[in-house]
């Protein structure tokens, strides 16, 4: 725009504008949490307090340092970033929505408004006010942009399947999604609500903020990604498709127990769907400017949800109390089979984690107002003890701690009501239960009675005695298959139950070796044997 077209639009500063000559981290927190609060408002870098154009460009560096600052607030609401040329010269906006639930804060613990030209702070029965307001609406239930006429067929018929309906005309269908919160009733029509909108209209993830997941992979050691993919889609598209790329890359471990071959999944699928599902339905939409990321390393997954925890739920009490922010999202997820009944959701990742005997998933709640959770690979038991165990469970089905001692047991321990308690971290009580069950079973022998007690393993049961396949086979294996034509890192995946991080490192050892030979590029990447190869 001109300089005279600026002057117009933007005459002063005001309810919904204010002015900044640089981008002092402290004055544009208050900034956005005060217009957060309002009615929202725009920032604009690079003009003086007489609505001069300095310039101030959003190059990247600034904008760097714009989002660091605005993660630093307490439920800040959706934000956006611009740039906007004033007669050649560049300034940097920042679009700061009104926020329909909750209450932005400073990041040192500050509620502002605006009110006219200044940021005030809230105190008294104004703040009162203002969070009972913002307590009775919900972002998800809110209206959207989007009528119901402006839904992709595709997406209404699979909704429709997941509710099972079946409309027989477009008042039908607005009936049930009013019904289901997924529209409201406004005029003569009906409107997407926003939770309508992230299921029904592909732009809609994209057009309210970084509503998608972002997944990154780290090999090795590695600091830095070596692979970035973006998921978008409805709710339960992008739960869906992440978790089937999370297994993918975290791969299986292949045992072999006897004549039995077994494939332990390295996590379990659905301890890592469900911290997705929580993620994507918890999340703050209104923190458009963050993505629900997962971060992927050879020792576990860290998946990252925008937004704190609300109200009453804490890190210590997550376990036992529930309480959704976006109820209509997470509703649909159930509908679709991605998440779990009302209140389970934190219980089935824990449960998933133990029965697999995993280390205990961690959750933390981080400054920024964001809450991960870590499921960690490494595991106190080795595959081939896991493999063993399902081996012992066609006698019965062990509980989880129960699997525990009996793996301790197996190791040539003899266990005492005292190492049970160590191990399990459990009292006296569930200790003794835990012996008598495996006892019971046939899976250990009793010595001694009352406090004399010690348990060992059962004569009658072999403990285990293989091992996953070493080094040395599984490079065997690789070159036997070559020998039968190209392999790809997909299919030695499949073979050998490795993730793509441990092929990877077999495949360039036979390389370096002169083994093979590595032929295509990028998804046509494939080995073959080596001409030159001394064994072939």
């Amino acid at each position: 725009m001109t300089v005279e077209d600026f002057a117009e639009q933007f005459p002063d500063e005001g309810q919904h504008v204010e002015w900044k000559l640089g981008s002092s981290g402290k004055k544009i927190q208050e900034a956005v949490v005060a217009f957060s609060n309002a009615e929202g408002g725009l920032i604009m870098i690079g003009v003086n307090n007489k609505g001069e154009i300095v310039g101030r460009p959003l190059d990247t560096g600034l904008e760097k340092d714009l989002w660091e600052t605005i993660h630093e607030i307490e439920s800040p609401g959706r934000v956006e970033l611009a740039e906007v040329l004033v007669d050649g010269v560049r300034i940097a906006v920042i679009s700061v929505a009104e926020r329909r639930q909750g209450i932005a804060q400073t990041s040192d613990g500050r509620p502002l408004i605006r009110r006219g030209k200044q940021n005030l702070v809230l105190k008294g029965e104004q703040l009162r006010r203002l969070m009972r307001q913002r307590t009775l609406v919900s972002f998800d239930s809110s209206p959207s942009q989007w009528s119901i006429g402006e839904a992709d067929p595709t997406l209404v018929d699979e909704l429709c399947a997941a509710l099972e309906i079946e409309p027989q005309e477009e008042t039908d269908l607005s009936d049930a999604l009013v019904q289901r919160q997924m529209a409201v009733r406004q005029g003569d029509g009906a409107t997407l609500t926003n939770a309508g909108a992230l299921y029904l209209v592909p732009e809609a993830s994209q057009a309210i903020g970084k509503c998608y997941i972002e997944l990154f992979r780290y090999q090795g050691g590695a600091q830095e990604y070596d692979q970035r993919v973006v998921v978008s889609g409805t709710p339960a598209q992008q739960v869906h498709h992440a978790t089937a790329w999370i297994a993918e890359q975290i791969g299986i471990d292949l045992v072999v127990v006897g004549l039995s071959r077994h494939e332990l999944p390295r996590l379990p699928t659905r301890a890592i769907r469900e911290a997705l599902a929580n993620a994507v339905a918890h999340r703050d939409y209104q923190l458009s400017g963050s993505a629900v990321e997962v971060h992927v390393t050879p020792h576990g997954v860290e998946i990252t949800s925008p937004g704190g925890l609300i109200d009453p739920i804490t890190i210590d009490n997550l376990r036992t109390s529930h309480s959704a922010r976006n109820r209509v999202i997470i509703k649909m997820l159930r509908h679709f089979g991605m998440a779990e009944d009302a209140g389970r959701g934190i219980r089935v990742i824990l449960d998933e984690m133990a029965d697999d005997l995993r280390a205990e998933p961690v959750f933390a709640e981080k400054t920024t107002g964001h809450v991960t959770v870590q499921l960690p690979i490494e595991s106190p038991v080795a595959p081939e003890e896991r493999a063993w165990v399902r081996e012992q469970e066609v006698q019965g089905h062990l509980r989880a701690a129960d699997r525990r001692v009996l793996i301790e047991a197996a190791r040539g321990a003899e266990l005492t009501n005292a190492d049970v308690r160590s191990l399990l971290n459990v009292d006296s009580h569930k200790a003794r239960q835990s012996l008598q069950r495996l006892r019971d079973a046939g899976f250990l022998e009793q010595d001694g009675i009352k406090g004399g007690a010690r348990y060992r393993l059962a004569r009658s049961i072999k403990p285990p005695t293989r091992v996953p396949l070493s080094r040395g086979e599984r490079l065997s294996m690789v070159l036997r298959m070559a020998n039968e034509g190209p392999l790809t890192n997909r299919f030695l995946r499949s073979q050998l139950g490795l993730s793509r991080f441990q092929v990877l490192d077999l495949l360039r050892e036979l390389l370096k070796e002169g083994h093979l030979e590595r032929r295509g590029a990028k998804r046509g990447t494939h080995y073959v044997i080596a001409e030159s190869d001394p064994d072939h």
